[in-house]
């Protein structure tokens, strides 16, 4: 894809596992310890993000209530899970399976490598926190948000079988628009931090963003995914080629449906009804 990308093949942390000694033909086993690591790596930036909030932001952090709080720190969560994605994925565009994949399109489907395992995992990783979260404040999040969870889990859980793990980055990629999603819920949240301006500038970059790489970017990757399952039904149980599909075009279905929303929010500042910042935290409640 590009030379200047670096192509890691090892997976530099597997020699830290506790237990098996050895490498192992199934790859749960393999990188447990970094599902293991990285949970509580997410789950300890929830647990001190308030420390971190009330030094910076003072008084804009504690007159939250304590719900909008706990959003807040689900929020710094994401931030660093979206950093955390879009630099492991870097060196997974130049991996073997997705350059070759037209022509050895069972190594993309069945292809499976260290590095390749590491991303998985810190994937997997964090979409168990995301699942516990959403469950834990069923309430605030509701349905839609608990099963983009459980169905992310699915798919990115299901590639250490190894199972289509050569397209861990084509969707998570999905993550670039995270980072304006984010901005656009914190600038909601404390009045009089973020600039008017690049409240507005964010709010481009975010409908930009999500439409290039949560639609575009996100059904035309899927075509090329199915084409793949297709050329190599029969290879694996049904569940996983069916389950893939229906659930991507679910979340992508979803995501369709959040860019409508924000799209109808942002006619409302074109129409001039509602000012930036009060447009960012209706945009916050329908996308999160």
């Amino acid at each position: 894809m590009s030379s200047w990308l670096p192509t890691p093949y090892e997976d530099p942390f597997l020699k830290y596992r506790p237990f098996p000694k050895e490498l192992s033909t199934n790859h749960y086993a393999n990188h447990w310890h970094e599902i293991l690591f990285m949970v509580v790596f997410y789950f300890t930036i929830q647990k001190i993000s308030p420390y971190i909030s009330k030094k910076y932001f003072g008084s804009h952090y504690t007159s939250l209530s304590k719900r909008t709080q706990i959003d807040f720190d689900i929020h710094v969560v994401s931030m660093v899970q979206c950093v955390v994605s879009l630099g492991s994925i870097l060196p997974m565009w130049n991996n073997q399976f997705s350059l070759n994949r037209v022509n050895d399109t069972v190594g993309s489907v069945y292809g499976y490598y260290p590095y390749g395992g590491l991303v998985a995992s810190l994937a997997i990783a964090y979409f168990i926190w995301d699942t516990y979260v959403c469950l834990r404040h069923f309430s605030s999040f509701g349905f839609g948000f608990l099963f983009h969870g459980v169905a992310a889990l699915f798919v990115f859980g299901s590639t250490l079988q190894p199972f289509c793990m050569s397209w861990v980055p084509s969707f998570l990629l999905f993550e670039a628009s995270t980072p304006f999603v984010n901005v656009n819920w914190f600038s909601s949240r404390l009045p009089g931090i973020v600039p008017e301006k690049i409240v507005v500038v964010n709010g481009i970059l975010l409908l930009i963003s999500f439409f290039s790489v949560r639609i575009l970017w996100g059904f035309y990757a899927m075509s090329l995914v199915a084409t793949d399952l297709y050329r190599t039904w029969g290879m694996n149980h049904w569940v996983f080629p069916v389950g893939l599909v229906v659930i991507n075009l679910s979340l992508d279905a979803l995501n369709v449906y959040w860019f409508y929303k924000m799209l109808r929010i942002a006619a409302k500042k074109i129409r001039g009804t509602k000012s930036p910042k009060s447009l960012a935290k209706e945009a916050a409640e329908k996308i999160d």
